[in-house]
C-alpha cells in the first residue's frame, strides 16, 4: 500500500514538472526550486519521510532592453508603427525578443533614426543619437 502511495506520488510530482517545462523556449522556462517537506499521511500522522515536491516557481525573464541615448527630450519614439513615447520619458523600455522596427522623429515630424533592432533577452540593445 505504501509503495502504491509513493509511486502515485512520484508520478505527479514527475507529471508536475514535465507540465512546467513542457514546450516552453528555454528563456520562458521556469527555473523550480525543490526542497525536501515533511507532512501529515492521508490517514492521520505518520512519518513517510521526505516529499520532494516543488516549493516555488521563478518565472525568467522573458524581455530584453531598448536604451536611446539622447539630449534630445522631445523626439517622439516608434516601436513597429506604434506611438511609444517621448525620448526624456522613454530612456530604457523593454521589447520582447526578436527584431523590431524602432524609428526616432524630432519635434517637426521629420525622422532622426529609422533602423531594424535586434532585441535579446535579458541584454541591453542601445541606440546612440549624437543630435
Amino acid at each position: 500500500m505504501t509503495v502504491r502511495k509513493s509511486l502515485l506520488a512520484m508520478g505527479l510530482a514527475i507529471g508536475i514538472v514535465a507540465a512546467a517545462i513542457d514546450v516552453q523556449p528555454a528563456a520562458a522556462r521556469p527555473v523550480i526550486f525543490v526542497r525536501p517537506s515533511y507532512g501529515f499521511g492521508f490517514y492521520g500522522p505518520a512519518w513517510y519521510g521526505p516529499a520532494w515536491a516543488p516549493a516555488y516557481v521563478v518565472p525568467r525573464r522573458v524581455t530584453g532592453d531598448v536604451k536611446i541615448d539622447t539630449h534630445q527630450k522631445q523626439n517622439l519614439v516608434y516601436v513597429d508603427g506604434g506611438f511609444a513615447g517621448q525620448t526624456g520619458n522613454l530612456k530604457k523600455f523593454e521589447l520582447r525578443p526578436g527584431n523590431h522596427d524602432i524609428e526616432i522623429r524630432n519635434a517637426e515630424g521629420q525622422t532622426v533614426f529609422h533602423e531594424t533592432v535586434a532585441v535579446i533577452s535579458d541584454k541591453t540593445t542601445e541606440i546612440k543619437l549624437n543630435s
